[in-house]
Formats: structure tokens, sequence, C-alpha cells
């Protein structure tokens, strides 16, 4: 049976719902509140190549259509393009980032971070130090912006409670 894409458009604002409530939960413990991240992805472009991915990365059964890896390059360029708490927004000059996009920015990764080990349990990278120390660490951080970011990392971790972040995602994982 062919899935509508009502229903695909329907799980993927659920799970951009989610994910925002995560990121402001770790925006919260810092002192930050981000309540226009990610908003962008319900709108064309990012809305129907985001909504593919995210409806196929929760049911593996479904079968994306042929157009889906220029749909979804369109939509994740576009976003990270256009949105301050993607390091590609600087094109390569980091040092850029203010405190507070840097702040979203951090709270993105452990949103991101908590989704894939303890929703989708893909542990590629189980902390986001790990994920930071292999991917991004080495694109020209300050270093008072690499100690903004170890602090930030190291408080987020020391008050973080799972059980509250996992009722975040109650709305897709029930």
């Amino acid at each position: 049976m062919k899935t509508p894409i009502e229903t695909i458009y329907e799980f993927h604002e659920k799970r951009t719902a989610c994910h925002i409530s995560c990121v402001n939960y770790f925006a919260g413990l810092v002192g930050h509140h981000f309540p226009e991240h990610d908003n962008d992805k319900n709108i064309e472009p990012m809305r129907t190549g985001y909504a593919y991915k995210n409806y196929a990365t929760y049911h593996p059964e479904y079968r994306l259509p042929s157009n889906y890896d220029e749909l979804f390059r369109t939509a994740h360029d576009t976003h990270h393009n256009h949105a301050s708490h993607h390091v590609e927004y600087y094109h390569g000059d980091v040092s850029r980032i203010s405190d507070v996009c840097l702040i979203e920015m951090i709270c993105d990764w452990f949103s991101a971070n908590f989704e894939q080990v303890f929703i989708l349990h893909d542990h590629e990278y189980e902390s986001v130090t790990q994920w930071f120390d292999a991917k991004i660490s080495h694109l020209g951080w300050t270093a008072i912006q690499l100690k903004t970011i170890g602090e930030t990392v190291k408080l987020i971790e020391r008050q973080l409670n799972h059980d509250d972040i996992m009722k975040l995602w109650l709305p897709i994982t029930e």
C-alpha cells in the first residue's frame, strides 16, 4: 500500500516538533531558548525533502521515491546554508559564529545525538564529543569557541535527565 504524502508530512511535523522541544530542553539547561529553531523545515524546499527522510528513517520498510536524493540534497543544502546554527552557514569561517548561535548549534548536536542513540539506536557516535571530534573539530574554531563548546557540553551532560528527554520524543515513540 502506498503511503499518502499527508501521512509523511504529519510524521515529519511531529518529529520536527520533538526535535525542537529537545533542542530547547538542552538550551534551557544553559539559560537559552530557541523557539524559531528549524521552523523552516515546514516550508519548501525543506518540507518535502526532510519529510521523506524522517519518515523513511523511522519506517525502514518505506520505499523512497526515485527523486528522493535530489529532494533531500536541495532541502539539506538550503537549510544548512540559511540557518545560522549550522556550520555551512559560515562558508568555511566558523570563527564568525556568535556565542548565541554556537549555543544553539551545541543544543542541536545534543538533540540529534540523543535521537540517534536513544530513539533510533544508531550508536555510531555515543556522545556529542565523539561526533564533534570525528566530524567538525578540524574546522578552525577559535580557542574561545573551543572553550565554550567544552564548557557547554560538560554543563549539559551534568544536568540532563534521560527520562525527561525521552518524554519529549513520546509523540513519535508511543
